[in-house]
């Protein structure tokens, strides 16, 4: 899945969406947590990303694992 920072800092889901993203492996949480730890999403967008906006996309990410059914 693309993950893209916004202007005001925070991270969305969506393939289409403008901007530079990160790819993220869809549905393997041990992913999502590897590129937290080594900061992947810092340098996949060259800016700083907040604790904020890591937690609000795990957030976001737990939620549509459970309802495509998937533990996150």
């Amino acid at each position: 899945m693309r993950v893209v920072r916004t202007e005001d800092g925070s991270l969305r889901v969506g393939r289409s969406l403008p901007g530079r993203g990160a790819w993220l492996c869809a549905g393997a949480p041990a992913c999502f947590e590897l590129a937290v730890r080594r900061k992947a999403f810092e340098r996949a967008f060259k800016a700083p990303v907040g604790a904020g906006a890591t937690e609000s996309l795990r957030a976001n990410l737990t939620e549509r694992a459970r309802i495509d059914g998937r533990d996150m």
